[in-house]
This record gives structure tokens, sequence and C-alpha cells, in this order.
């Protein structure tokens, strides 16, 4: 009977550790230094030479709270232009709450327009049990797996200007009930030309998942200003129906000086 109470004695006490350790979960801190409340970005989207839309993302002046948490609420949104609706007209808006502290999401949603393509998603992130609750079912993820609109702040706090060349950094994301893992490889600096003027810049490939989408891994390639604020300057892709790319064309209310700007127009 003792070696029975001792093993009882060892699974209770396994049993109240475990339950201690989940009701003290608590988040990361990550310092931020790269963005502040209010800062919006705008872009200008070409489809080969022709303009075919507009982009903005944008985080909201003052902060939120969702379950006790302060969050940034982030709004990205995209449109076709005018002239290009007849041929794909897009209407698409994300939203994304951040926790303030993680740089992670607690709550996601996806508003999208394409084409005759259309589809919603509101998803809940418990990042303590390592599930995400959307209107597309329950979906099991690591910790901290950000959202599509979240993974660009939060990459935004990695340490890419001392990487050395080749360096990864992988990001876990949600999108669709779907996670999937996106490496950012640092692959060279240069003088950047954008509408803005001639930027430092660093140059990162994503590296993606080759489908019928892009045509292989290194379809993607992202430039991000050599600076504190590592403000995203421009995106380029080379899908299996063409190239597109996004850039820059409108900064407000950055954290920091733009110190990349070499040369304005």
């Amino acid at each position: 009977m003792k070696g029975i109470n001792t093993v009882f004695n060892y699974l209770v006490l396994g049993i109240v550790l475990l339950s201690f350790k989940a009701h003290n979960f608590s988040y990361r801190k990550i310092n931020n230094t790269a963005f502040k409340a209010g800062e919006t970005i705008e872009f200008r989207v070409h489809y080969g030479l022709v303009t075919a839309g507009f982009g903005t993302i944008r985080v909201l002046p003052f902060t939120e709270k969702i379950s006790g948490r302060d969050v940034y609420h982030i709004i990205g949104k995209g449109k076709s232009a005018t002239s290009f609706d007849w041929f794909f007209k897009v209407r698409d808006e994300y939203n994304s709450y951040v926790d303030i502290e993680a740089l992670a999401p607690i709550k996601y949603s996806k508003v999208q327009h394409e084409g005759s393509f259309n589809d919603n998603d509101l998803a809940i992130f418990d990042h303590e049990k390592k599930i995400a609750n959307s209107t597309k079912g329950l979906i099991s993820m690591p910790e901290y797996t950000q959202d599509i609109i979240s993974l660009i702040y939060y990459a935004r706090s990695l340490d890419v200007r001392n990487a050395a060349l080749g360096a990864s950094f992988p990001i876990t994301f949600y999108l669709d009930k779907s996670i999937t893992t996106i490496s950012l490889k640092i692959i060279g600096r240069e003088i950047l030309k954008t509408e803005l003027g001639y930027f430092k810049a660093i140059k990162i490939r994503p590296q993606v998942i080759a489908d019928r989408v892009f045509k292989d891994q290194d379809a993607m390639t992202l430039w991000v200003s050599d600076d504190a604020n590592l403000l995203p300057l421009r995106i380029q892709a080379d899908l299996a129906v063409g190239s597109i790319k996004a850039d820059i064309t409108k900064y407000s209310n950055l954290k920091n000086e733009l110190a990349s700007l070499v040369k304005n127009y």
C-alpha cells in the first residue's frame, strides 16, 4: 500500500504543478523600437507596368483592450484602381489586434472581395492553450503564431540590421485555417530608388511555398529601410500569372527618424 500511496502522491503533485503552470502563463515581452500607434504607410500596386491598385496599413492612434490585454489595432486595406476594376475588382480589409507587449495577435478579421471571390474570417488567438478559434474552425498552433497583418509588425522587431547575409528568421502565421512557417532570409543591402527618393535598404527574401500562385520559393522579395524603423519600402512577387510590385508612396507618424533616406526627389 505504501508504494501505491507514493505513486498517488506523485500523480497529485504532477497535476498541481501542471495546473499552477497553466494558470501562471505570462506573455513574452518584446522591445518594440520600430513603430508606434498612429503610424500609416501607403503603397501603390503595379501589375507589370500598370497601376493596378493601392494599399494602406495603419496602426490606429489609440490603443484598445481585449481580454484584459492592451493591444494595437492595425488595419490593412487594399483596393484595385478604378481603371482596373473592370478587369479584377479588389476590396479587401484586414484587422489585427496585436498585444502591445508580446507583439502577437489576440484577434484577427478578414473581409475579402476579389473578382467573383468573396471570403470572411474572424479568429481569436489563445497563446496559452495554443489554439486559434475562427469562423473556419478550431485549429492548434504554436505559441505566438502571427496573422498575416501582425506578421509584418512582429518582423520589424527582429534584429535584421545586425544579421549576417544568409541569416534566416522563421515566423509562423495563421491564414484561412492554415498554419504556415515562412523564413525571412537576408540576401543583401542596396540603395533603393522609390517614388519618395533613394533609401538605404535591406533586401530580404521570404521563403514561400511554390504552388499555383508562386513560381518557386524565391518568388518574393522585400526591401525595408536600413534604419530603426525597418519601414517596408517595396515588395515584389513573381506569380504564375505575372509580376506584381507594391511601392511605398507615403508615410506618417514614424517612431524614429528616417535615417535611411539618402536623397529626396
